[in-house]
Parts: structure tokens; sequence; C-alpha cells
């Protein structure tokens, strides 16, 4: 995911700093390659424990001035907009930040690598909008999680005052949501041998107190109900070119 995630951020912010979570793979070399001007930094934690994991990311907030969100490497930031204008828009309304709309990706050609040299959202852009379904058990029903958790908070505060997970916010401003500007979440793409083993071996970072405070519990279930859940997910997803802001960050966010 790392070269589709950087090449697609790098153009649109002009810092980052990249959270090495315990890798034992190519990851950091990867992020010197792809983003040579951003920081690399390696996590103190040795468990995917959410309350440290978000002090962490907080702590290196506090160092960033300016417009910032915190992503993680499944997580794509769409704006229908360019950032510049969103941000004049939300100071001229006295605002320092906003949520954003929430996608889940799900992979319309299953077990088919998508090109490296192509942006991964031109190549699997079919979703469900997570914020569009209300019911707990219809969104349930349909393998996504009981309330909408897709949003991030795009903002220019210290931090983000974040819930464990990230999912929501303590800002003042996280309440109000900028359809323009948008998460694609690729938990369920590209949905191949290599994206299934990336998502079952999550669970061995996940610290028994969380999963006592159902904690990521998302992360703890094995291939057959993750084949069950993606199927579910299929069925009910769309061509994302048909939804009026996902279809606008396609073909602008993407291309700038």
């Amino acid at each position: 995911m790392l070269p589709w995630w950087l090449k697609h951020h790098r153009n649109l912010f002009d810092f980052g700093i990249l959270i090495d979570h315990g890798s034992t793979d190519e990851s950091v070399n990867i992020c010197r390659k792809f983003a040579p001007n951003w920081r690399v930094v390696h996590s103190r934690l040795h468990e995917f424990n959410a309350y440290m994991t978000d002090f962490e990311v907080m702590e290196y907030e506090r160092e960033l001035p300016g417009w910032k969100i915190a992503l993680n490497v499944t997580e794509f930031l769409m704006t229908a907009l360019p950032l510049s204008t969103i941000e004049n828009l939300l100071m001229s309304n006295e605002r320092q930040g906003c949520g954003t709309s929430g996608f889940v990706i799900v992979d319309d050609q299953p077990g088919v690598e998508p090109d490296r040299n192509i942006a991964l959202p031109l190549q699997r852009h079919y979703g469900i909008d997570d914020n569009a379904i209300i019911s707990p058990e219809e969104r349930q029903a349909i393998g996504l999680s009981k309330y909408p958790s897709r949003n991030r908070l795009y903002h220019c505060g210290e931090v983000g005052m974040y819930h464990p997970g990230r999912h929501s916010s303590f800002h003042p401003d996280h309440g109000l949501r900028v359809n323009e500007l948008m998460i694609f979440h690729y938990g369920f793409a590209p949905w191949t041998e290599l994206g299934i083993k990336r998502k079952l071996q999550i669970a061995s970072k996940i610290p028994e107190l969380d999963k006592k405070r159902k904690f990521g519990i998302e992360h703890l279930q094995g291939r057959e109900q993750l084949e069950d859940q993606f199927q579910r997910l299929k069925i009910n997803s769309i061509d994302l070119k048909t939804h009026e802001f996902a279809n606008l960050a396609l073909t602008s966010s993407v291309n700038n």
C-alpha cells in the first residue's frame, strides 16, 4: 500500500511524519524513497494500544503547525476542491477544522493485483458511502460497523483531541462534516492474498486489555469471517464514479 499512499499524499501535503509501528519489511526504505523530505520515526510502542497509539500520534501532531490530518496507510484523503479552498472557507467561518466524509472501498476485482504504476483510486473505486446508512441493524447486515467510523478530523489545532481510534474527537469542529473532503478507506481492497494477510496480522498486536474494552475488535476476525464480510460489502457496493462528491474527488484529487 505504501507506494500508492505516499505518491498520493505527497502531492497534497508539504510535509508528513510517518510512524513506523514495528515493520519488519521494506516499509522504512519505501518511505524514504517515495517521500525523501518527510520524517520517518519509530513508534515507542510494542503493541497497538488504542489509547497510547493516539497519544503518540498527538505528540507528533503538536510539532506541526498549520493544517493536518492523521491517517492510516489504508486511508486516502480525497478532495473535490483544493485543500486551500476548504481551509479558507473554514477560517472565514471561524472554524479550525472539520470532519471528512467516509467511504468503505471494496474490491470489484478480488484476487487481481492492481497495477503498481497507476494511482490506486483510479483502479479500485467501488464502495459504500459510510455516512449514507444510519440504521445500526442495516449497517451490520451489509457488513459495516454498527456506526459510521470512517470519518477523520482535518484541522489546524495543536492536537486532534481524539477518542480511541481517532474515528471521533473532542475537537469542537469535528461534527462539521464537509462533503467535498472525504476518506477512501481501503480496508477491503485490494482483496488479494497479500491484502487479506495484512488484515489478519493486525490481531497479533492488539493487547489483551484493549480486547476486553472492545477496542479494535474488527481486527480479531478470522479469515472465514473476513471473507463473509467482504462478500456482503461487495454486494452492496456501487461504482463511486456515480457518486456526486466521490466522482469529483476521483477526477480532481488524483490528477492534481
